[in-house]
């Protein structure tokens, strides 16, 4: 082997090592910012948790949403490294705090919303708070998981090692391109494509796309496959404060909906029912709603008055089409599952019968209780 055919095999080991250098300095990055992310997650629980109890014990010295309370809640979110939106929910309205106005919340109808599609942003934690004098109120906040000082950081860092080793691949070019031109032989090289390779390995799959959708895109609100697990998440935490909760599954009968029209039905059960992401998919035409803090007696007046409200918004469609069916947790420990089933048979009663398009089940806890014992093996 000539000297000129060492220098080629020197020039694909390079280009390979390069390529090699990419891939490592890539993988490194992101693992970093990964991990930064995971971090920061805790992190937002943690600071979340926090100033749920800094709003709680503020309300024992200051008047709840009082000037002075609400400069306490900005103080600590000005102060806090991952929240960026809070909304409280009172007794008497809806209140909003933003670390930069306008980023993280828009206004619906009146109400504060947090805004949906958010790049890097996670959330809405949610936890109930327990004021003197006041009822059901609320605290959710959204947060950013993504360190921008420490994504630019990184990105400075691969671009450095990248550029480092595109410097040797093109030094190890050009002797490989002296040598065979002093010795007449034609030039092929694998440090040719390393440019190419640079380009791949730099592309979108490497750095990553961005994360799907945590709503459907038909309805925009929650995918029918998340029910359940959200559903037993809520009767987790319910159980935990003694609080009720109602599940209503509605759908139309008998009439065929159109994409515009399903959009419009599930944004105005959104909206009303005033938290996205406790909003589901059922069917083709149908809509699940998890209703915290709510017992059977609230949740037949909402449902009526939603039934009301949309059947307005859609005249086209005959207003005795919309079934619904609702069951409660009426103080009992029970699954998702057996939950979802007390509602999905209310809604099938009310679409067979003409007679009421709003069904309600109704449980009696005690004999729930002996089901439940019931059904436990007995040992002798």
């Amino acid at each position: 082997m000539g000297f000129s055919g060492k220098t080629s095999k020197i020039t694909s080991i390079v280009a390979v090592l390069c390529i090699l250098t990419y891939i490592v300095a890539i993988t490194i990055g992101i693992i970093r910012i990964v991990t930064n992310m995971g971090e920061r997650r805790n992190l937002a629980e943690t600071e979340f948790n926090d100033l749920a109890e800094k709003a709680t014990s503020s309300s024992v010295f200051l008047d709840f949403m009082s000037e002075a309370y609400q400069e306490t809640i900005r103080d600590y979110l000005d102060a806090s490294e991952t929240l960026s939106g809070v909304i409280i929910t009172g007794t008497y309205g809806e209140y909003a705090f933003e670390r930069q106005a306008g980023d993280t919340i828009t206004w619906i109808n009146g109400s504060p919303r947090f805004k949906t599609g958010l790049v890097f942003s996670g959330g809405p934690l949610y936890l109930p708070l327990r004021i003197e004098g006041q009822r059901n109120v609320t605290i959710q906040a959204v947060y950013g998981y993504l360190d921008y000082i420490l994504f630019q950081r990184t990105l400075r860092d691969i671009l450095l090692i990248v550029l480092a080793a595109l410097v040797i691949a093109f030094l190890t070019l050009l002797v490989e391109l002296f040598f065979k031109n002093k010795a007449g032989e034609p030039i092929v090289s694998e440090a040719l494509g390393s440019k190419a390779r640079e380009s791949e390995a730099f592309g979108e799959d490497a750095l990553g796309s961005e994360a799907p959708s945590l709503y459907s895109p038909r309805g925009n609100i929650g995918w029918e496959s998340h029910t359940a697990d959200r559903l037993s998440s809520e009767l987790h935490r319910c159980a935990s404060s003694q609080s009720d909760l109602a599940f209503l599954a509605m759908q139309w009968k008998d009439t065929e909906i159109s994409d515009s029209q399903y959009s419009l039905f599930a944004n105005e059960a959104a909206i009303f029912f005033k938290m996205r992401d406790l909003v589901f998919d059922k069917g083709e035409n149908g809509i699940a709603v998890i209703m915290p803090d709510t017992d059977l007696e609230q949740g037949i007046s909402q449902v009526g008055e939603f039934h009301r409200r949309i059947t307005a918004k859609l005249p086209e469609l005959d207003d005795g089409n919309l079934c619904i069916g609702l069951s409660t947790r009426s103080g009992r420990l029970i699954d998702a599952e057996r939950l979802m089933l007390e509602a999905f048979t209310a809604l099938e009663k009310a679409l067979a019968d003409p007679s009421y398009c709003v069904i309600a089940f109704k449980s009696d806890p005690e004999k729930y209780r002996e089901f439940i014992k019931g059904k436990r093996p007995r040992h002798h």
